[in-house]
């Protein structure tokens, strides 16, 4: 199997719009495994207190995208009731030997805390970035390429593309080589203040420095050098 932490970093940066399910299917139905819902997004303290150690996947539906997934409820990392007010009416018992059906598997909103079981198919392959990209605009291309010529496709692509897994960590140290570190005297070279150093801009407009930084991902300010002048 490839590096695990990778291949768990790559699947959460989708955000919140894996299920139980389709997070069976990305790590090459390996069982089990462990999650933790936010549900609408509300992610808090609480909910990280959580988790669901999932033995067991029965897919439904076309493409089999739905179904139910079978496992246990943890809470502070110890088997606890799901309902921690009232056990009687909770999906999953501490007492349970079973794994039980757990609620909202086929629902969004869920992320991937660990693979504890080994695959049994392959899993997603994760790009490299000297591995060529297979589809869209940039298909036939080094992804090494495309992060410097295009970091906002591959920024999307990491994040909303369901075709798109890569090892974050080489890519965000190969993307780190084109942010510049702007320093007091450094001219822009661009917009309106094109020409004059930073420190001058710093002097009369600090707010545009502000909006600059807000809407670029190309540069960085030195903030403590700035404010010592």
């Amino acid at each position: 199997m490839q590096d695990k932490e990778k291949i768990i970093k790559a699947i959460n940066s989708k955000g919140l719009s894996n299920s139980l399910i389709s997070i069976y299917y990305l790590i090459g139905k390996a069982l089990p495994f462990r999650a933790q819902r936010f549900p609408d997004g509300r992610v808090s303290n609480w909910y990280r207190s959580q988790f669901v150690e999932v033995y067991s996947v029965k897919p439904s539906g076309k493409y089999g995208q739905y179904g139910n997934a079978y496992g246990l409820y943890y809470r502070n990392g110890v088997r606890a009731d799901a309902r921690e007010n009232s056990p009687e009416h909770s999906w999953c018992k501490r007492t349970d030997t079973e794994p039980q059906d757990v609620p909202c598997g086929s629902c969004g909103s869920w992320v991937l805390l660990d693979i504890l079981g080994e695959p049994t198919c392959e899993p997603i392959k994760l790009l490299g970035i000297y591995d060529i990209i297979d589809f869209g605009k940039h298909k036939g291309k080094l992804l090494i390429d495309v992060i410097h010529e295009d970091w906002k496709w591959v920024k999307w692509a990491i994040h909303e593309c369901d075709r798109f897994f890569c090892d974050i960590d080489e890519v965000d140290q190969e993307r780190q080589k084109d942010i510049v570190v702007l320093t007091p005297d450094d001219k822009l070279g661009f917009g309106k203040y094109a020409g004059k150093a930073i420190k001058e801009i710093y002097k009369i407009d600090p707010n545009y420095l502000s909006w600059m930084l807000e809407n670029t991902e190309d540069f960085i300010l030195d903030i403590t050098n700035l404010n010592n002048i």
